[in-house]
């Protein structure tokens, strides 16, 4: 009895899709940076009137996403536009951590 199995090489995603999600993701990074601006000014007015680590390590966050970004515009790697993504959504979070 002989078994076959259909191993079929399927390719990843091309250059150019590479390129067009980063470049979606800088609008999304865009959108984080206000997104932690406003929860920046909203613990400065509610809270104790300093930032704190966390709000620190969001910006560092969105600024490592954005070199992330621009790297993946460059040169077209998943890895890079996957960091850049999970970066982007890190920033406002770590910034409601504080």
């Amino acid at each position: 009895m002989e078994t076959t199995t259909s191993t079929t090489d399927t390719p990843g995603p091309t250059p150019f899709t590479l390129r067009a999600t980063a470049s979606f993701g800088l609008l999304l990074l865009l959108a984080c940076l206000v997104a932690t601006f406003a929860i920046t000014l909203r613990d400065a007015i509610e809270g104790d009137g300093s930032g704190g680590i966390f709000i620190t390590a969001g910006f560092w966050a969105l600024a490592a996403g954005a070199l992330a970004g621009v790297a993946a515009l460059i040169v077209p790697r998943r890895g890079l536009v996957i960091a850049q993504y999970c970066l982007a959504i890190a920033g406002p979070f770590l910034a409601l951590m504080d």
